[in-house]
């Protein structure tokens, strides 16, 4: 009896590489969209970092201008990596009301008066 060749037929190896060049591709594809996500959620980070700031900057300006409870300064920021933030108070009855925005990013929030 002859026993059958060891190994892989013609047709098993091109089925194996039309999967692997089709699931290749698919990654491949999924490249560009997973890189743009990650540029926003890094712009979106740097917003709330500066957010953040400007909230605590405010706030203890705020503080520090106690028990007059009048509104800090209205303003405009560029920053070293390109991002723009601007920020306005206003007085309103019993507290500041202030608006923070990062590009397209907006924050309201109020500040009681202390």
């Amino acid at each position: 009896m002859r026993s059958a060749p060891s190994g892989f037929t013609l047709l098993e190896v091109l089925v194996a590489l039309s999967v692997i060049t089709v699931g290749l591709l698919g990654l491949a594809g999924t490249l560009g969209p997973i890189t743009a996500l990650a540029g926003q959620g890094r712009a979106q980070g740097r917003a709330a970092l500066a957010i953040a700031s400007r909230i605590d900057l405010l706030r203890a300006e705020l503080q520090a201008g106690a028990p007059a409870c009048t509104p800090p300064a209205s303003g405009r920021q560029q920053h070293a990596d390109g991002t723009g933030e601007a920020w306005t108070c206003v007085s309103t009855p019993g507290g500041i009301e202030v608006r923070i925005s990062v590009g397209a990013d907006t924050l309201v929030t109020r500040f009681p008066c202390p």
